[in-house]
């Protein structure tokens, strides 16, 4: 372990109430991502009625949803919380339905650099699924590739909407045609790297011994970057 990684605090923000949904166990898959990254640094796991524990944090990582069968209700407080760590050049790495959240706030869609869109957004049954990985010779440096195309136990989102051209670390296909599945948005004017990885349904994404290199490998240059960009 590094000097900035002993040191650092990685939360992981874990959706509970207007910021979870029936359909995932964040408590679970939080716990999932906290272990894979427990040696990283000082991890703390915290709810997103709990903002206040967030502060501090070198890396966010979100996991979080919203039940697009209700209204989505004011996400104000934490989106304040995202954009203020996002503002102060610190990373973040969100994850799987944490894509459909905020959605009373364009703030988020505006960091994550696309998001789910109900009824245009949609994925096929959860299965063995085969993810298709960009080379790093194709990726600028200081931007994680996956090490080699893996089959996972996931669901594929599929037809997400992306308003910028991040780097697309992998994507899936179906019906012919590819779709991102992964993406990186490098650092920039005084911002933090936004990393948006769309698996991670449930446990069994992280029993994926390529997933969780790559979660590793991700979290460990945001540290770094945290550590450049942002305060100690």
């Amino acid at each position: 372990m590094t000097d900035v990684q002993s040191t650092a605090l990685i939360v992981v923000a874990s959706g509970v109430g207007k910021h979870a949904d029936p359909w995932h166990a964040l408590e679970a898959t939080s716990a999932a991502i906290a272990a894979i990254v427990a040696d990283m640094g000082h991890v703390r796991v915290v709810t997103t009625d709990e903002v206040d524990a967030w502060a501090g944090a070198r890396v966010l990582i979100l996991n979080v949803s919203g039940d697009l069968g209700m209204p989505p209700g004011s996400s104000a407080l934490q989106m304040d919380a995202i954009v203020a760590h996002h503002n102060a050049g610190l990373p973040i790495l969100v994850v799987h339905s944490s894509s459909l959240a905020f959605r009373d706030d364009p703030r988020w869609r505006e960091i994550l650099g696309g998001r789910w869109i109900p009824g245009v957004t949609m994925h096929p049954q959860i299965g063995n699924s085969l993810i298709q990985h960009t080379p790093a010779d194709r990726l600028p440096e200081g931007v994680v590739a996956f090490e080699e195309d893996f089959f996972v136990y996931d669901e594929r989102y599929t037809n997400l909407e992306l308003d910028v051209a991040p780097h697309v670390l992998a994507i899936h296909t179906e019906d012919g045609h590819t779709h991102p599945i992964a993406w990186w948005k490098s650092a920039q004017d005084g911002h933090g790297a936004v990393v948006y990885d769309a698996l991670g349904h449930g446990v069994e994404s992280y029993d994926s011994r390529h997933h969780r290199a790559w979660l590793r490998d991700a979290v460990r240059v945001l540290l770094n970057d945290g550590h450049r960009s942002g305060p100690l």
